[in-house]
């Protein structure tokens, strides 16, 4: 529904722009073609807003599928323990390393998938969010080999498994995963409830 609701917005933005250039070409009035074009996009944002501000977290339990279309990924493992902290340590000593076991499927019924831009946050209380630590990985798979990443298209009932290593600051509390796909232009839908994984 939100896909939708944005879609028709656009259109009808695009319409009236469209409409607004020929008025200019033709040396037209357009000024209602303007005036409607703004209060569309005025009302969009403000109940973007609202849902923003209406949208909360949902916590899930490991294991969770968070799926977009056919799609699905879940954590299965979140490691944070003292031998993963000491693994890492000689590349930050100010940081909370934190290792995520990620599993990828396809629940399709006839097709390859492909994810659109798929990606995996760490984020704080205050929705402060750090992406994956290029520097950890890479130390990671020196030990645990290369890692697939998230993006891969999987065929059929095809699974695929993962470890992704990430850095937070020690100080950050209330630290939770989020698993996105899709798009920047997703941000622009009207927001749901997000689903997320409790970092012990």
């Amino acid at each position: 529904m939100a896909s939708l609701i944005f879609l028709l917005t656009v259109l009808i933005l695009l319409i009236l722009g469209i409409g607004i250039i020929i008025n200019v070409i033709r040396h037209k009035p357009f000024g209602l073609k303007l005036k409607l074009a703004a209060v569309i996009s005025v009302v969009y944002s403000i109940s973007w807003i609202a849902f923003n501000l209406l949208s909360k977290d949902v916590p899930v339990a490991l294991g969770t599928d968070i799926c977009f279309d056919d799609w699905c990924a879940a954590v299965t493992q979140i490691d944070n323990g003292p031998a993963v902290q000491k693994q890492f340590e000689r590349l930050h000593t100010d940081s909370t390393w934190i290792v995520l076991t990620l599993k990828m499927s396809n629940h399709a019924r006839g097709i390859a998938q492909k994810p659109s831009e798929p990606r995996v946050h760490i984020i704080d209380a205050g929705d402060k969010e750090w992406a994956r630590s290029k520097k950890g990985q890479e130390l990671l798979e020196q030990t645990a080999g290369a890692q697939p990443g998230i993006g891969q298209r999987l065929e059929l009932r095809q699974s695929l498994e993962t470890k992704l290593v990430f850095a937070v600051p020690v100080q950050s509390t209330g630290l939770k995963v989020l698993i996105e796909e899709g798009p920047f232009i997703t941000n622009l839908l009207f927001p749901d409830d997000r689903q997320v994984f409790l970092v012990p």
